[in-house]
């Protein structure tokens, strides 16, 4: 048995999915333990497993919770602006306080957020084998990829080409003050500076909860980056529903995730829904009262959350915000999108699900109701978004999911080496056959 640190971005869904990821691990026998702000220490203790906060020397309690709820009422600029700022006090928190958190917990091995860029070097300083985990998008970069935050196609052309290498390159730049912070203690702990983004991943395994098939090709990743699918919890709390208020119509499944909360949003989707041959079920997922959006047209059932995955296998329509993680929640149910993307890398996820065929997205900025009716007739009514769907389906249920990202944990730790892609292991997960 080994014990195992976790350290992630305090958003709900990556918090959620580490979860999931860390039953399965504790399932095979491992104690784990997460480190991150006070303000999902309840949650995370509620499931059963040891925290330490990195926060407690931040004045005032709870100021980076707050920051983080805020950058879900906020747009594209200003809630990358928001997040630049939560991430440097943040990392100032981590890196001045969990060294010693660390060493006091004894552990293994650590598993770090891939967006999380500072943990990686407290495992280095402890020379501790650790692993990347993507809860997002994959954040390595190429040239023939289109930055995840952009809602840029694939295309080889040498203009496309030069935009994205100029994106990328803002990126870099963009980061140039928090990784200033992580390259202090890094100088202070006799490590290299990071020089670069990919500096901060682990060169012992990157994990990502994609599968390959909903990316964009690639052609430069490091052999330790292993492609597994969702990492899904194996239970969720039951959630109450007003299952008899649905009507028989086929199901148009809304939501924008437990950060956004954007009202002109989820009044465009009732107002564009509203006339269709269709019933619109829309999650608020804690971020409202649904009697605050009583009066939206054509009457569709509004609930403060949703059992996601058993709406899901009822769905004709997925509307979402463009998370990762309801993306292939419907993927795998066989579920087309209509992706309306508001931050970070929903632009990059709604790219690839306009790409691959399993449906289409819509700008939030000066979104229309008759522009969004439009789309949604198109994915419902053209039977290939469906098929597109199914054909995912397929490829997800082949993926190995948070037991195969365990099975590379495991190895990691064992071994204390690199992990590659190529291990007969992993072999045949990798080499699925593309199905679209």
């Amino acid at each position: 048995m080994a014990h195992l640190g976790i350290f992630c971005l305090p958003m709900p869904s990556h918090v959620n999915l580490f979860l999931a990821l860390a039953e399965t691990l504790a399932a095979r026998g491992h104690r784990i333990t997460f480190f991150g702000i006070t303000g999902n220490e309840q949650k995370i203790r509620g499931r059963g497993f040891d925290f330490q906060a990195t926060d407690s020397d931040i004045e005032p309690p709870g100021a980076l919770a707050s920051m983080i709820r805020q950058i879900g009422e906020s747009g594209p600029l200003r809630g990358m602006r928001l997040q630049g700022r939560v991430d440097e006090l943040r990392y100032e928190a981590v890196l001045r306080n969990a060294p010693g958190l660390v060493q006091a917990a004894r552990l293994d091995g650590m598993i770090v957020d891939q967006a999380e860029a500072c943990s990686g070097s407290i495992a280095e300083a402890a020379g501790l084998p650790w692993v990347n985990v993507a809860s997002g998008l994959c954040m390595n970069t190429e040239p023939g990829v289109p930055p995840l935050f952009t809602l840029w196609s694939n295309h080889a052309d040498a203009w496309r080409l030069l935009r994205n290498r100029t994106a990328h390159a803002g990126l870099e730049i963009a980061a140039i003050k928090t990784r200033s912070i992580i390259n202090g203690y890094r100088k202070r702990w006799g490590l290299r500076p990071l020089r670069a983004n990919r500096d901060a991943f682990s060169p012992f395994a990157q994990i990502a909860q994609q599968n390959r098939e909903f990316d964009f090709p690639r052609r430069r990743l490091p052999e330790c980056f292993h492609y597994v699918g969702p990492i899904r919890a194996s239970f969720r709390p039951t959630v109450a529903f007003p299952w008899q208020d649905l009507d028989g119509r086929p199901l148009i499944y809304a939501s924008l995730g437990t950060v956004n909360r954007h009202p002109h949003v989820y009044a465009a989707i009732a107002e564009s829904c509203a006339g269709l041959d269709a019933q619109l079920v829309l999650s608020l997922g804690g971020t409202g009262d649904p009697k605050e959006f009583s009066r939206f047209p054509g009457s569709p059932l509004i609930v403060t959350f949703a059992p996601q995955l058993e709406l899901l296998k009822r769905a004709a329509l997925t509307i979402t915000h463009g998370g990762l993680n309801t993306a292939l929640e419907s993927l795998a149910e066989g579920v087309p999108l209509v992706a309306i993307p508001i931050n970070f890398d929903q632009f990059g996820v709604a790219a690839r699900i306009r790409w691959n065929g399993t449906g289409e997205f819509v700008k939030a900025a000066g979104l229309r109701p008759d522009k969004l009716r439009r789309v949604i007739r198109k994915v419902l009514d053209e039977p290939h978004y469906r098929q597109n769907a199914l054909r995912m389906q397929g490829a997800i249920r082949q993926a190995g999911g948070a037991e195969q990202a365990a099975e590379i944990i495991e190895e990691v730790i064992r071994t204390g080496k690199p992990v590659q892609s190529t291990s007969p292991c992993f072999m045949a997960k990798r080499t699925s056959s593309p199905v679209l």
